[in-house]
């Protein structure tokens, strides 16, 4: 096991060896062997570990695993499920950190410069966002005419829409024929009560 990703998922959960030994049962010695290399854990605590953090075993083993598909060098890193959020009318979006995502980020991004959301509702369900889809989203405030977007909405409240600024007025729109444009105006970017949180990379739906 690569002990610096297990050191990773700790610090990002917020709990020291003490108490991940504690809520899974894992000898407190054994990780510190773990950690000095005097041994390695065997498939069973491995599981363990793998479920406590709900991640996949394999990415215990490697921070990186490294697959080539096409010729081309993919990066294939664990990115964070930070909660939900609707793409229909805006919520408060939940940001405690509900886990782990496989993302492959071949374009040689850190994965602290990605986040994943859950979809909840259908007004982006024609480009494949259904409900209970997982998307990522590469953090950055600023977007494109085009491009799909997290954004902050009223202060507190946030939503997935393709963005869209003609002159001096800014759309977020949906792709579904059911729900309306949502027209904000550039002072609500400037006071901060608009705020792009990140731009749509890649969908993964959830059978």
């Amino acid at each position: 096991m690569n002990y610096s990703v297990l050191e990773r998922l700790m610090a990002a959960k917020g709990i020291t060896a003490y108490r991940l030994a504690k809520d899974t049962g894992i000898a407190f010695s054994s990780l510190s062997d773990w950690k000095k290399g005097r041994s390695s854990p065997k498939a069973d605590k491995l599981a363990l570990i793998a479920d406590y953090f709900e991640v996949p075993v394999d990415f215990l083993l490697d921070q990186q695993r490294q697959n080539r598909s096409g010729g081309k060098l993919l990066s294939e890193s664990l990115v964070p499920l930070i909660g939900e959020i609707r793409a229909g009318s805006p919520i408060i979006t939940d940001q405690t950190l509900e886990g782990y995502e496989l993302a492959d980020l071949d374009d040689g991004g850190s994965p602290d410069d990605y986040f994943f959301l859950r979809i909840r509702g259908d007004s982006m369900k024609d480009i494949g966002m259904v409900n209970g889809s997982v998307v990522l989203f590469r953090k950055q405030q600023y977007a494109d005419n085009g491009q799909v977007v997290a954004c902050l909405v009223g202060g507190e409240s946030a939503t997935v829409k393709r963005f869209h600024r003609e002159g001096r007025k800014i759309l977020l729109m949906p792709e579904n024929p059911e729900y309306r444009p949502i027209e904000i105006s550039p002072v609500d970017f400037e006071t901060g009560d608009a705020r792009i949180l990140g731009v749509a990379t890649e969908i993964k739906i959830k059978l």
